[in-house]
């Protein structure tokens, strides 16, 4: 895998979903973040990834790719 992301809310890394998308998940556990100290705005959201995302933080590959996420395919 490549390097993973890491910020004040713990180290990240992203795996690709049915969507084409990437969905962010802790390296510690596998759970899906739901915050990230990055301007970035996920998929389908107003808010950006320093707001509270109950439901996971979905990103697009570009936007993953360019905060140096390492992605599983």
């Amino acid at each position: 895998m490549k390097p993973t992301y890491t910020d004040k809310f713990g180290s990240f890394f992203g795996r690709i979903n049915s969507n084409g998308n990437v969905d962010v998940l802790h390296v510690e556990d596998g759970e899906a973040a739901r915050r990230l100290d990055a301007s970035v705005y996920p998929v389908d959201s107003e808010f950006s990834a320093r707001y509270e995302h109950a439901d996971g933080i979905e990103l697009s590959v570009v936007d993953a790719e360019k905060l140096g996420i390492g992605i599983e395919y």
